[in-house]
């Protein structure tokens, strides 16, 4: 079993380094959308395009196999620090219940679940970001045709169509495709990806772990903000295998094993070990009543935890967004050559960075006000990149670029 606070925690510095590598992708993306040329000549114009859109797909290609070399670690203490988490929780519990703990290292079968686990989540992952070089170089070639259409037909200068392309290919992010065809945004599918896998892994942990102990039934965790859908289940007692005339059975009431049911899709919810007239409840009738009917307000306006917990992800994805867009046009400032377009470059960076800081006010703000925690291990990493623009190592460490813009734009 993991608590939903550690769940909630799992992987914010995997997340800031991927992060980082998408604001280098879209930097990337950036610097070829102005070097593309200016759009006068078609035939010409269309044989530079071919040239970068292939040296995009290289960039990306390598910027990936960089990242994933970091992230393969990353992943692997990630699911070392679930595991033994998981394992210590339960142990407590069957302590408790006058049982003989079992190690994680002593257990042949739990071990091997772990590592089986870490490694189809980093084949997972790999798979994930493999698909964004074909992503990116799509996202150029939609961003450089709009924008061709756009000053042939008359409607934008060149400068304000290449501004308008960089921004709106920052805003869209960079993508990765599943096998089904369908597109995700980078950030959003390693999270589900991660944070379903880490809390899957417990899952089947806490399982093997019962099984060695004979245990017959599972109790639920609960917490504040649980999808409508999850409020039914939350920190309830079901039994394992068939039913009894107190205790539902424990598939067939949380859907667990299903990706919208218990450890599913971004679910926060685990479940551990019980013993019926031995172990206590966690959960009083009244705490899951508190849990599920708690609101909060916000300048009046009343909203459940969970509908927060929904506007929080809104804002730290605006979060993001802009710093997409700062990364990108600062990259397009550095490899343009045009003075008009770099003075108007300059001009929606400046614009950017006051959009960004008062974006971070707003969400610092609403954390505050509805008592939720402003999670900034996230945003403290950034890729540290060589004179070709290729991938060394990450950082904890934020840039201070868009903060001095800030500062310059407020002044003036």
């Amino acid at each position: 079993m993991l608590t939903p606070e550690y769940i909630e925690s799992i992987g914010s510095e995997l997340l800031g380094l991927y992060d980082a590598l998408e604001d280098s992708i879209i930097g990337d993306i950036a610097r070829r959308i102005v070097k593309t040329g200016t759009l006068t000549d078609s035939t010409q114009w269309q044989i530079i395009q071919a040239q970068y859109s292939g040296m995009i797909m290289d960039d990306v290609i390598e910027k990936v196999a960089a990242s994933t070399r970091f992230s393969q670690e990353e992943v692997r203490q990630l699911f070392e620090d679930a595991g033994a988490e998981c394992v210590k929780i339960e142990s407590a519990y069957v302590t408790a219940a006058g049982g003989k703990t079992i190690a994680l290292a002593e257990s042949g079968a739990m071990r091997r679940l772990l590592d089986e686990n870490i490694a189809l989540m980093n084949r997972e992952v790999k798979n994930l970001t493999g698909t964004t070089a074909v992503t990116s170089q799509m996202a150029y070639l939609n961003a450089t045709n709009v924008a061709y259409m756009q000053v042939t037909s008359g409607a934008f200068s060149y400068q304000d169509a290449i501004a308008r392309a960089i921004r709106a290919t920052a805003v869209e992010g960079v993508k990765i495709r599943y096998a089904s065809g369908r597109n995700a945004n980078i950030d959003t599918a390693i999270r589900r990806s991660v944070l379903t896998g880490v809390n899957q892994t417990a899952g089947k942990l806490t399982e093997t772990y019962a099984g060695e102990c004979g245990c017959e039934y599972y109790e639920t965790t609960a917490h504040f903000g649980a999808r409508p859908s999850h409020q039914d289940w939350q920190g309830q007692v079901f039994k394992i295998s068939g039913s009894d005339g107190r205790y539902k059975n424990f598939y067939d009431a949380t859907g667990y094993g299903s990706g919208d049911g218990l450890c599913g899709w971004n679910c926060r919810h685990s479940f551990h070990m019980f013993w019926p007239g031995i172990s206590q409840r966690a959960y009083t009738s009244k705490q899951i009543e508190v849990y599920n009917e708690k609101t909060v307000s916000y300048y009046g306006h009343s909203m459940t935890e969970y509908e927060a917990s929904q506007e929080a992800r809104r804002q730290e994805r605006g979060i993001r967004e802009s710093k997409r867009v700062l990364a990108a046009q600062n990259a397009a400032i550095k490899a343009c050559n045009d003075s008009s377009l770099i003075e108007s470059l300059k001009e929606e960076y400046k614009a950017e960075s006051v959009r960004l800081k008062r974006k971070e006010a707003n969400l610092k703000d609403f954390c505050n006000k509805t008592n939720r925690t402003y999670d900034s291990f996230r945003t403290q990493v950034h890729a540290t990149l060589d004179e070709k623009g290729r991938i060394t190592h990450f950082d904890r460490s934020a840039s201070q670029r868009a903060v001095w813009a800030n500062r310059k734009a407020q002044a003036k």
